[in-house]
């Protein structure tokens, strides 16, 4: 498990090379942030600006970046800081290794600065006071948390018959992020023409994904779809066998014609519970007398 703590700012590279070199407390500025109250995930932002003639500068984008990396639950837990100066990172601290390293030479007065002992003990502590507390803290809704995957097979028929066709393995809304997906013809595993799209965010702690599978079914062909999660206690299977187009056309046939019988059945039945309603109605009715006259 990785948690991250992000810090940004857009400054210019000409200003920060000038006050690297003239202004000690300049580096001290921005080596330094306000860890106050850290949590999983904190952004802030700023920007530094300076009265000189505006072409000399051009915007770059700093972050700085918080990881804890945990083995076992938190038996091991490593603890890394970096930061990065226009996408290029230019130093870090490593709990490892117990103190800061440049990347390059405009990271260095800044390692240089960060392996000063008040500031190293900061980071040593940081261990405890950011990793493991927040590992703590969010361990029920992060560590613990499972939701089971919803899967479903779907087919994307191939315009030609010389094409293959597309049958997709879609699992949604399960959590934590790690999957495994795969596709069997017939009992034996698929490799080729297996593709994986992204895993993608549903925005509300869950996940999904799509693995496809390009194949030219046979009739009688058997795909089965298999998904394994740690939510699960046994795999999800899904199944999917082929059928020509001429089988198909049977089976809406038969099922057009069980949906007509039904109906009229159905009618029949209505019919015969109107007449027998009738013959009852009549047998409650008393009986008729008829009074004839002789002569």
């Amino acid at each position: 498990m990785i948690s991250h703590v992000h810090y940004f700012a857009f400054i210019n590279i000409d200003f920060i090379s000038h006050f690297v070199a003239r202004s000690p407390s300049f580096v001290r500025s921005f080596c330094s942030s306000s860890h106050s109250a850290l949590d999983l995930t904190i952004l802030s932002s700023f920007v530094l600006s300076a009265n000189f003639a505006t072409s000399l500068f051009t915007p770059f984008f700093r972050s700085e970046k918080s990881e804890c990396h945990y083995t076992n639950g938190m038996q091991q837990v490593r603890y890394l800081k970096r930061l990065i100066w226009g996408q290029q990172e230019i130093c870090y601290y490593d709990s490892d290794l117990g103190f800061s390293v440049a990347c390059t030479e405009l990271g260095r007065p800044i390692a240089e600065y960060w392996n000063r002992l008040e500031w190293l003990s900061y980071l040593w502590a940081s261990v405890e006071k950011f990793c493991s507390y927040n590992y703590r803290r969010f361990k029920n809704i992060t560590v613990g948390r499972r939701v089971k995957p919803r899967v479903k097979i779907s087919t994307l028929k191939a315009e030609s018959s010389h094409r293959p066709s597309l049958l997709v393995c879609s699992a949604t809304g399960f959590y934590p992020s790690e999957i495994a997906t795969k596709w069997f013809k017939n009992g034996q595993e698929e490799t080729a023409g297996v593709v994986s799209r992204e895993l993608l965010h549903n925005g509300d702690w869950t996940f999904q994904t799509q693995v496809m599978l390009e194949t030219k079914p046979k009739r009688g062909d058997i795909y089965t779809c298999q998904v394994e999660h740690v939510s699960l206690q046994t795999p999800i299977t899904m199944q999917w066998v082929a059928q020509p187009d001429s089988a198909k056309s049977k089976m809406f046939i038969g099922i057009g014609g069980f949906v007509v019988g039904l109906i009229f059945m159905v009618l029949g039945l209505l019919v015969y519970q109107k007449n027998k309603k009738g013959e009852d109605m009549h047998s409650l009715l008393p009986p008729q007398v008829f009074i004839h006259t002789l002569g």
